[in-house]
Formats: structure tokens, C-alpha cells, sequence
């Protein structure tokens, strides 16, 4: 009796146990159902990411009930920073416009004339070491005028004679070979003729003073005749206004050239230097010009420091026999 008794009081709470589990079941396969259905996804509870030394990002998961619309083609929209870069630059090599450029090089030309040659050998090897197109002209009938003329032809400077002809002041010296007003047709043709034998490698000549002779027709029809003959070209160095020198040459069918610049009346660097830069000015106006200077001064000295100032501004030194017509 006492065992009956036992069993009915425990059976209603087994029972119960098992309501309970059917229909916690029942309800789980409910719920399961319903978001089968509704494909309802839980939102994340935290929406900061948790701390820690890898924090994983957030998946997050669009409902595809509410579709997104397709993004439009990325060439089809500018992209911000390409709005503000400039066009391309030419490469810093390639010409930028600008100022006309100064003329190319051989387009203005000068021809510098070293005269007095014939004194010192040592100061005509400094003309000759210039290492540039130049002309040496060479006094007749001095110590060193054969020397300096057979040494410069060998180095490839050009030699014209330094043909002394006279000035109008007398108390200059012009030493030997020297063309006088005086003198008869014959005599100016034999005095000429000995002056070319000493400067054997002679192409041309220019006068040497001449404020008197280079003003006298005559004289100066017997000169040329002889250059003509010689078929070499004569520059008249320009020592009087009054020359006839230049104008008898061309009548005579002789390529004849005038200077410019003298470039050493006084024998300074700055001086020179101002000389130089108004010859590159008659030059640049004109397209050629013709200056003379002299051996054993300053001269060379600064015109070799100014190349890169005639090469910058495209002026070429030439020979002068380039220049004559």
C-alpha cells in the first residue's frame, strides 16, 4: 500500500516534465520556421568592435529583399584628384616658349686680327694657342717674322703681312718695308713684293698706319696690284676716315674687308673687355665684323676668358679671309 501510494504522487511530476519539453520543442521549431520564412537576421547587438589586439571586422549582411542599385562604372566618373592635376609637361629638355632664341652658332661671325707679329715669339704663341679661328697679321723684315708665320700656318692660324704703309704723323716709326707717298709705282711694287718674302705663308695683307699712304689713289693701286697678283685679299685696317684703301680693292676685283673695333688703344682688361662687347654688338646688328688688336698685349688673355660669352651668345670667330668679299 505504502508503494501505491509512492508512485501516485511522482507520476504527475514526470508527467509535467514532459509537457514542458514537448512544448519548448514544439516552440524552438516554431520560431525556427518562422525566420526560415521571414529571413530575418539578428543585428548585431554591440556596434563597437570589441577590444583586443585583432579586432575583427563587422560582417554585415544586406537582406536581399531590399536590393541595393548597381554602382555606376568607374570610368564613367571623374575621379576627384585627377580634376585638379595639370596637363603634362613637355620634359625639362624640350624648348619652352619664350624670347627668340639668339642666332645659331656660325649665323654672326667676327674675325679678331692680331697685329705687330714679328717682335716676339713668345707673344705670338699666345694668339696662336687661343685654339679658335684668328688671324695674325705679321710685320715684314723682323727678327721673328718668318719664324712666327711658318709656326702659325704649321698650328692652322691664318697669316696675313702687316704691310707698313705711312701715316700721317712722321714721328712714327715704322720700321723696314714701309710704303711712303713718295715713292715711284716701281718702288712701292719691289718694296711690297720683299715685304710677302719674309712672311712666306701670307694669304692677305693689311695696311700697318697708312693715315697718309691708305688715302693716296696711286699708292694705293700699286699696293693692291701686287696683292692682286698674288692673288691673296687685302683688309684695310681703317687708321683714317680718308682711306681709299677698301673702295680701290673692290674696283680692282680684290675680296677686301674694313675693321670695325679697334680693341686695345688702351692695354686693360676692362677696357678690352668693352671693346669685345662692341664688337659683338656691330656684330650682332651687321651679321659679321672685322676687329683688330695686337700681340703682347692684354687681348688674348681676354678673349679667352670671353668665349663662353661669345659662344652663349652664338657669335663665331672665323677667320678674317672668311669675311672679306
Amino acid at each position: 500500500m505504502a508503494r501505491r501510494r509512492s508512485a501516485r504522487r511522482t507520476s504527475p511530476h514526470w508527467f509535467s516534465s514532459l509537457l514542458v519539453g514537448v512544448a519548448a520543442g514544439l516552440g524552438l521549431a516554431a520560431v525556427g520556421l518562422w525566420m526560415s520564412h521571414s529571413r530575418i537576421v539578428p543585428v548585431p547587438r554591440t556596434a563597437v568592435a570589441p577590444a583586443g589586439p585583432h579586432p575583427a571586422a563587422p560582417q554585415r549582411r544586406t537582406p536581399p529583399l531590399v536590393p541595393r542599385a548597381p554602382a555606376p562604372p568607374r570610368t564613367a566618373q571623374a575621379r576627384p584628384e585627377t580634376q585638379s592635376v595639370p596637363a603634362p609637361q613637355p620634359p625639362a629638355s624640350a624648348p619652352q616658349p619664350g624670347p627668340a632664341p639668339a642666332p645659331a652658332t656660325g649665323r654672326v661671325r667676327v674675325a679678331v686680327i692680331f697685329d705687330d707679329a714679328g717682335y716676339s715669339l713668345a707673344a705670338a704663341r699666345e694668339v696662336m694657342a687661343l685654339g679658335r679661328p684668328v688671324t695674325i697679321s705679321v710685320l715684314p723684315h723682323l727678327p721673328f717674322s718668318t719664324a712666327i708665320a711658318e709656326e702659325a700656318a704649321a698650328r692652322g692660324v691664318q697669316v696675313i703681312l702687316h704691310l707698313p704703309v705711312q701715316p700721317l704723323d712722321p714721328t712714327i716709326p715704322l720700321g723696314p718695308g714701309v710704303v711712303t707717298v713718295d715713292m715711284s709705282d716701281t718702288a712701292i711694287d719691289d718694296t711690297v713684293r720683299a715685304d710677302l718674302a719674309t712672311v712666306p705663308t701670307a694669304v692677305g695683307a693689311n695696311n700697318h698706319e697708312g693715315s697718309r699712304g691708305t688715302a693716296d689713289a696711286r699708292v694705293m693701286r700699286d699696293v693692291i696690284g701686287v696683292i692682286k697678283a698674288r692673288r691673296l685679299f687685302f683688309v684695310d685696317s681703317l687708321t683714317s676716315p680718308r682711306s681709299v684703301a677698301a673702295r680701290v680693292a673692290r674696283e680692282m676685283g680684290v675680296p677686301t674687308g674694313t675693321r670695325a673695333v679697334f680693341l686695345d688703344n688702351e692695354n686693360t682688361d676692362a677696357y678690352v673687355r668693352k671693346q669685345f662687347h662692341e664688337l659683338m654688338r656691330i656684330a650682332a646688328r651687321n651679321g659679321d665684323a672685322i676687329a683688330i688688336g695686337h700681340v703682347g698685349k692684354v687681348t688674348a688673355g681676354v678673349l679667352r676668358s670671353m668665349l663662353p660669352e661669345f659662344d652663349e651668345a652664338g657669335i663665331q670667330l672665323v677667320t678674317v679671309s672668311q669675311l672679306v668679299r
